[in-house]
């Protein structure tokens, strides 16, 4: 993928419907195009119609009272894409289940046809040096070519917004112009709830918070529908990794003075996990990836002694990394079986004017370009 290949879209607006109506018009053909391939995968994999598979996902959880209770201007983003887009708005708000979807089909022992891995760092702020939060975003390959950096604007936010995500969702993970950044990868393992709050409307909602700790405080009261580990932090500050489930919110370090933190998709100290070993005992296959511990195991060999600095440079050299399957393809280990790919790769510089270095792509052959919101 060429750098001029990120599609930057501009959201500026009185409301967050009105935005969302922007985002539905100027992306409707990509939003179609989205839908056709969800469609046709939901098929693939699971043999059922997408409109009776709807009906089921959406009959048979009750996220809505956690949405309208926590991050209710997120739900009338959603209602103003669909709108915007001219599609059904069970579709879109299907497709900001990013991790709820995986847990509901394994409830109804149904297959997915790809997964989301993810492999995330962060390095406090020291000496003068920006604190840094980064991943890179590991997706089914059928996303590629829908990626969008979206740039939220408008008198009722408390801050600008730089969104990573795809056409049709409200974001994967992001960056504010306070510097409040937020990296996410998917814990399948831990304890999920039918009724919490989906990821992708929390990691939203952190980034309209004014100040880490009041994103921490929003992280902590939730309810969390789906298992993650979240990797935040803002200018001056420590990159904090919180591994979250329905019932536990704890925060992992690699060591008790470590100055970075790094994670893949397995829980390293959350042990919120029953519902795994219910999947376990009746003989469920339970949907994860089979790389995580290599990654987690490259990422401790570069950056598991205080001796290995932490930098921008350091990090994209390991987010390029192959060993372990860092960086993906859908001709790389897992990745020929599943069709993982990295959508992305992003490094925030949690300076006081933050920047957000992007790849819109695997990172050995992509590109990095930086954006700031001035």
């Amino acid at each position: 993928m060429k750098e001029s290949e990120l599609k930057v879209v501009v959201l500026e607006g009185n409301s967050f419907r009105e935005r969302g109506r922007i985002h539905g018009e100027v992306l409707r053909d990509m939003i179609l195009d989205h839908q056709s391939r969800w469609q046709e995968d939901l098929y693939a994999s699971t043999g059922m119609a997408p409109d009776h598979y709807l009906d089921r996902l959406l009959a048979e959880t009750n996220f809505m009272p956690a949405i309208k209770r926590w991050t209710p201007q997120l739900l009338e983003e959603v209602k103003g894409i669909a709108e915007g887009a001219g599609v059904d708005f069970r579709y879109i708000l299907a497709r900001q289940l990013s991790d709820e979807e995986p847990w509901y089909r394994l409830e109804k022992s149904l297959a997915m046809s790809g997964g989301r891995g993810c492999t995330s760092i962060g390095a406090d702020a020291a000496g003068g040096t920006p604190a840094l939060v980064a991943q890179n975003m590991d997706c089914p390959a059928w996303y590629q070519g829908h990626q969008i950096l979206f740039h939220h604007k408008g008198p009722d936010l408390p801050a600008e917004v730089f969104s990573f995500a795809l056409a049709g969702k409200i974001n994967l993970c992001g960056l504010n112009s306070k510097g409040l950044a937020i990296c996410c990868n998917t814990l399948s393992q831990l304890n999920y709830s039918r009724d919490g709050l989906p990821e992708d409307f929390v990691v939203r909602g952190f980034l309209h918070q004014e100040s880490l700790a009041e994103g921490l405080e929003f992280l902590r009261a939730i309810k969390h529908a789906s298992g993650q580990n979240y990797t935040v932090s803002e200018p001056g500050s420590r990159a904090i990794n919180l591994e979250v489930s329905a019932n536990k919110v704890v925060e992992f370090r690699p060591w008790a003075e470590a100055d970075r933190v790094y994670h893949t998709n397995h829980p390293l100290i959350n042990d919120d996990q029953g519902i795994l070993n219910a999947h376990l005992s009746a003989g469920k296959l339970v949907p994860g990836s089979t790389s995580t511990l290599p990654r987690f195991k490259e990422l401790q060999k570069r950056f598991g002694s205080p001796q290995n600095i932490v930098t921008v440079e350091t990090m994209k050299a390991a987010f390029s990394n192959h060993e372990g399957s860092i960086c993906r393809h859908p001709v790389d280990g897992e990745g020929s079986a599943a069709g993982v790919i990295t959508l992305g790769c992003l490094i925030m510089e949690l300076s006081e004017e933050p920047s957000l270095h992007i790849a819109p792509g695997p990172p050995c052959e992509t590109p990095f370009v930086t954006y700031r919101f001035n």
